[in-house]
């Protein structure tokens, strides 16, 4: 028989392990298999103590159902942190992979938008740039027009004296600067036509006038220019005169009475160019003398300006707004305001302006109204010895031009006691032996026609002549 307390120990044994067995399957479903090594493990231990006949300890049931929760919690909680975290990667990598693989629409519009920021900027830098380069031209056209910085006065002054003493480019000051000031520069123009007029002395004659037989070709002379032709043959040194603004020919000769004017034959129909005059003169060296009316720029050199006489004829009307420039009948170059020319003898003559030096004195310093130009002097020394001289101009890198103060000084520097100019511009033109010397602003390269020049005539000698 079996005691009755024994059945209920064996009744409350089968509980206790049916009640296990479904503890156990509900913590494998929750855990999984490492839950279910753990319990597999205390089942083990309980089957060693009931085989033993051992009694187990008593079961906590709750802290082991709060410790399958928790770790149930737990474990759910890690899934949705593993989902979640799946998620975002997913996400993110779908908005890199739509970063990465834009479409055409959207490619095209954000090109707009460059393309469109870029020309904003370009605009913007554009108009910055206009308002500073306004800005500075505005302060230096105020700095120039009434400013009193010696410099910029000078030189705005024979800018303005430049322009307004040009036939064709008086624009140049006209349109930059008010009338007030170009008045008040050409205002101070000399008046050549109220200063007297050159005083007759004759000097006794020399051999070797110019000095001829110390001049060597390619050196310079005695005043540092250099010897380009020294033709002993006919009496004639043709040196370069060079500065920083311009390059001019002087030509010395030993004999007035050889230098004389002739015309073209063709008055007031046309000029000839100045190669044209030595072959016809069969003249040794020549330049041009005259002005000429020039409408346009354009005139061939027919209509003479006031007047002139060569070798005795008359041509043109004398004008008092212009000096006379000449020989008289004793090779004396005379140069001042007087209108009879028969009176004081006068064999070759013409009109124009300015008088550089009178009777020693110069009467004219800098560029006193006239600017910067090509141009073509004459003049006298006290010996006899008369002087072309010719500066190119209007050549930027070259050679600018002269004022009529520089040819003053460079006459005055050799000795000459009068002085007067010839025309210039596009006219100065300088010629030896049938070939032009200089290089004339004209783009002709016969220079332009001239209604006259100045030439002087062939000597028959026997002596050397030295040319560079």
């Amino acid at each position: 028989m079996v005691d009755i307390n024994g059945e209920e120990e064996i009744k409350a044994e089968k509980l206790q392990n049916n009640s296990f067995e479904a503890r156990r399957a509900r913590t494998v479903q929750a855990l999984g298999r490492n839950a279910f090594e753990e319990t597999s493990i205390s089942s083990q231990a309980v089957n060693r103590n009931i085989s033993t006949n051992r009694t187990p300890p008593p079961v906590n049931r709750n802290n082991t159902e709060r410790t399958a929760v928790t770790r149930s919690t737990q474990q759910n909680s890690v899934q949705r942190n593993q989902t979640r975290s799946q998620e975002r990667r997913s996400t993110s990598q779908g908005q890199t992979q739509s970063r990465k693989t834009p479409t055409a629409e959207e490619i095209k519009r954000s090109r707009k938008e460059k393309e469109k920021e870029a020309k904003m900027n370009k605009l913007i830098k554009a108009l910055t740039a206009c308002v500073i380069v306004v800005s500075l031209f505005v302060s230096m056209y105020a700095l120039v027009i009434f400013g009193n910085v010696p410099f910029i006065t000078k030189w705005r002054n024979i800018w303005i004296e430049t322009a307004m003493t040009t036939d064709q480019h008086k624009w140049l000051a006209t349109c930059f600067f008010p009338k007030y000031l170009i008045d008040e520069i050409m205002d101070a123009q000399v008046d050549v036509t109220d200063i007297g007029k050159t005083d007759i002395n004759k000097e006794e004659e020399n051999n070797d006038i110019l000095g001829q037989k110390d001049l060597v070709v390619g050196e310079p002379d005695s005043h540092g220019n250099e010897v380009l032709i020294n033709d002993i043959e006919q009496g004639i040194v043709v040196l370069k005169v060079k500065t920083s603004n311009y390059v001019g020919r002087l030509v010395l000769i030993d004999d007035p009475s050889r230098v004389y004017i002739t015309a073209t034959d063709y008055k007031n129909s046309r000029g000839e160019f100045i190669c044209d005059y030595l072959e016809k003169e069969d003249a040794v060296i020549g330049m041009n003398a005259s002005g000429f009316h020039d409408p346009g720029g354009t005139s061939v050199g027919g209509v003479v300006t006031a007047q002139c006489i060569a070798q005795g004829e008359y041509w043109g009307t004398y004008s008092s707004k212009y000096i006379t420039v000449g020989f008289d009948k004793d090779d004396r170059l005379v140069v001042g305001e007087f209108s009879d020319w028969e009176e004081h003898n006068m064999r070759d003559a013409f009109q124009y302006h300015p008088a550089l030096i009178i009777n020693g004195d110069k009467v004219i310093e800098g560029s006193s109204g006239w600017g910067l130009q090509p141009r073509s002097v004459i003049g006298q020394a006290e010996n006899g010895v008369v002087m072309f001289f010719v500066v190119d101009g209007r050549q930027v890198g070259y050679s600018l031009g002269a004022t009529m103060g520089d040819c003053a000084d460079v006459l005055e520097e050799y000795g000459a006691v009068n002085a007067g100019a010839c025309d210039g511009g596009s006219s100065s033109v300088l010629a030896y032996e049938g070939e032009i010397l200089n290089e004339p602003s004209t783009n002709m390269p016969t220079g332009r026609f001239l209604p006259n020049a100045w030439v002087v005539a062939r000597k028959p000698s026997d002596s050397t002549k030295t040319i560079n």
